[in-house]
């Protein structure tokens, strides 16, 4: 939704897929940006995530990044075999206190 330009006043990504369409052009992106990101993620290689940091500044966003250590991509699901009830815990709090500013 950030990448896309959609007029919101912030987005939040949980394991989200960070990768990016390279035939599309870094645009301005304002929206505020909350990534939240499990550490053990395969599908986020760190060529991922500084690609994605550069996309971010070039785009002049207003961006952060929490990673949660010992955590794969399903640490949120209770149902998954790789479900981190603290962690968990902790990307709900963080993506509440995000809200909260952005929503004021």
């Amino acid at each position: 939704m950030a990448r896309a330009g959609f007029d919101v006043k912030g987005v939040v990504s949980i394991h989200g897929g960070l990768g990016k369409d390279e035939s599309r052009p870094n645009n301005l992106i304002k929206t505020k940006i909350l990534i939240e990101n499990p550490a053990e993620d395969a599908g986020v290689t760190p060529e991922v995530m500084n690609g994605l940091i550069k996309e971010m500044n070039e785009g002049k966003a207003d961006w952060q990044i929490i990673t949660y250590a010992y955590c794969k991509h399903t640490f949120t699901d209770p149902k998954s075999a790789d479900y981190n009830e603290l962690m968990s815990k902790r990307a709900w709090n963080h993506t509440l206190l995000f809200l909260k500013e952005v929503l004021k």
